[in-house]
């Protein structure tokens, strides 16, 4: 929050400049206003130190988190008040059927699962058969006859598009005569080939066939749309099928519009209506099939609804495995359930199963493929008729490193803290003022401003707080744990050293071995040290809430990109400042009007004197 002007685009420049005088009167005018200027340099340079203040505040802000997100975040893999982090009980199996996954309860030892005899399954209901009408017309012998006619009379088209290949097939005279020779069905075919450019029947995708006076055009596995072509917009129906007719369903048409095999009845008011699982459902004919099929799958009824368009059919599939009536649906106004193949006698359904494994002789069911046995996630991935082995080992030394980092982080954190509490301040480089920085060029500006910024945080009493504070939630004792940090070797590194931290590796490691329960609770129980740091960081960083009832240092700097951004005292104190310095900067350009008239009638006054002086040696050479 810089202040709106500078001092150089001040000006209240007016009048004759020293013409008539000789004197420099800009030059007067800036020194008899130096004073003025004076007044507002101070302001800005105040303004610049408090920028220069939050800034540093927030790097520790920014440091705190940080740290937060590394260590204390229940997210965090390595999250040290989590008691699942310093389980170092690792599962490790060489079968592929199986995937494992230790818990704060796992403890060392085997599982042996004899077999998998089966996997839980989710119920599904899925279409028998394709749920469009398809591409299918009858046609009479009259039919045929009165399309000959037509195009016997000039050149018809019509546009066939094929997984977004589209092509024109022509009917004209020479067709006509294929089908007076070979039959519509061979004439259409061939038709269509060529428009496509098939020489050889294995290459064909679509098929046409002509039986029993239905006419069907089949594209399996791919998605066919007859289209009118032009003025040809009879062409089409005269062959018994519509415009923009398709084998495949059009998810962002309207319910009412899509082709289906079935017919649809709407209840009253044209809408539909049904449960699933108990949570209802209502669509009117011109909402969407995507939009039906979103609402289902974002709803609390605990399916998914998918359509292929490969088999033309819709499945609905439980969230839940298991054996059980897990999908369970009832149509309260209108059939579209039952016109997608999910309901009555066009629907296909399958029960989930249960999985079933054998462990030591037992027989085990669960409804799901993720088994937990003595604290040990087991994902069964397959069956398997081979035996199953999972061993857990403990190696309480894989946290070596993890606190190590730990400690080496919380060092850097506090020295940071200390850095800016202890930094030398020089007083001879305040900042600079923009008329210094004209003069000056930019390297010389960065070493002077690196002095300038230096100490702007001494002595600070909410980072002394703060520094105070981590130190004696590190060295203090948890209750009821039976050990401490020094009995894991980890020491305070000296009064020199302002709270920093090091670590006697041996005794780490030997604590490690033989009371790493007794560290876990350390880190992790409620009063544990995890957690009193991380209560700690909080209240110097909490961002939500309103004014006043936020982090300490979120009150005092703030945060970018947060509402505290422009709600913490700093913000307060630079506006009151920039309002000063706008006041200032107003009674300056009055002054400077002011000297500027007085001096402007100054010149006035004396350019008439010199005009009299001249009328009268002019008047007294004439007399002479």
């Amino acid at each position: 929050m810089n202040s709106i002007n500078t001092l150089n685009s001040i000006s209240a420049k007016t009048g004759i400049g020293g013409l008539v005088s000789g004197m420099d009167i800009d030059e007067l005018v800036q020194s008899l206003t130096a004073a003025s200027r004076e007044k507002i340099v101070k302001q800005q340079q105040s303004l610049q130190l408090l920028e220069w203040k939050q800034d540093g505040y927030r790097t520790v802000i920014e440091a705190l988190r940080e740290f937060q997100s590394s260590y204390l975040d229940l997210l965090s893999a390595s999250n040290f008040r989590s008691a699942g982090f310093f389980n170092t009980v690792k599962a490790v199996t060489e079968s592929s059927a199986v995937s494992v996954t230790t818990t704060g309860q796992s403890s060392e030892g085997s599982i042996a699962i004899e077999n998998i005899i089966q996997l839980a399954t989710n119920q599904t209901i899925q279409s028998k058969e394709g749920v469009t009408r398809g591409l299918s017309a009858s046609l009479t012998v009259d039919d045929i006859s009165a399309f000959l006619d037509a195009i016997g009379e000039a050149p018809r088209h019509i546009a066939i598009n094929l997984d977004g290949r589209v092509k024109t097939v022509t009917f004209d005279q020479d067709f006509a005569n294929k089908v007076e020779v070979d039959g519509l069905e061979q004439a259409l075919q061939s038709a269509i080939d060529d428009a496509f450019g098939i020489k050889h029947e294995d290459d064909r995708i679509i098929k046409v066939s002509f039986i029993d006076d239905l006419l069907s055009i089949e594209a399996k596995g791919s998605q066919l749309t007859l289209n009118a072509l032009g003025e040809d917009t009879d062409i089409l129906e005269m062959l018994g099928f519509e415009s923009g007719q398709s084998n495949k369903l059009s998810l962002n048409s309207p319910i009412k519009y899509s082709s289906f095999a079935k017919e649809l009845t709407p209840g009253l008011g044209g809408t539909y209506q049904f449960t699933i699982n108990s949570v209802e459902f209502k669509f009117s004919e011109m909402d969407s099939i995507s939009a039906m099929i979103h609402k289902i799958n974002t709803s609390d009824a605990g399916v998914r609804i998918s359509y292929s368009s490969i088999s033309d059919t819709f499945s609905l599939v439980a969230d839940e495995s298991g054996i059980g009536e897990n999908i369970v649906i009832e149509e309260t106004e209108g059939n579209l359930m039952e016109v997608l193949g999910l309901k009555g006698e066009g629907a296909s359904v399958t029960y989930g199963k249960n999985a079933l494994l054998t462990v030591e002789g037992q027989l085990i069911s669960r409804s799901s493929n993720s088994v937990n046995i003595g604290g040990v996630i087991i994902d069964l991935l397959k069956t398997s008729e081979d035996p199953v082995v999972i061993t857990m080992r403990n190696d309480p030394t894989t946290l070596m490193e993890p606190i190590k980092k730990f400690v080496e982080d919380y060092n850097t954190m506090i020295d940071l803290i200390n850095g800016l509490v202890k930094e030398n301040v020089y007083r001879d480089f305040p900042p600079l003022s923009e008329a210094q920085k004209e003069e000056m060029s930019e390297k010389q500006i960065e070493k002077w401003e690196e002095k300038a910024k230096s100490g702007v945080l001494r002595g600070d009493s909410i980072l002394r707080g703060l520094a105070s504070k981590l130190q004696t939630v590190m060295m203090n004792s948890v209750e009821g744990v039976g050990i401490s940090l020094h009995q894991m070797g980890i020491t305070s590194a000296g009064y020199q050293e302002n709270g920093k931290l090091k670590i006697d590796e041996n005794k780490l490691e030997e604590a490690l071995k033989t009371k790493s329960a007794e560290i876990s609770k350390f880190f992790t129980s409620e009063n544990g040290l995890a957690n009193k740091i991380n209560d700690l960081i909080t209240s110097y960083t909490k961002t939500s809430g309103v004014k006043g009832q936020r982090g300490i240092l979120i009150d005092v700097a703030g945060l970018k990109s947060t509402s505290s951004e422009s709600e913490n005292s700093i913000f307060d104190r630079m506006k009151r400042i920039n309002d000063t310095i706008r006041l200032l900067q107003e009674r300056l350009k009055n002054e400077e009007s002011r000297l500027w008239r007085q001096f402007t009638a100054m010149e006035t006054a004396i350019q008439r004197l010199n005009e009299q002086s001249l009328m009268l040696m002019q008047f007294s050479n004439t007399y002479y």
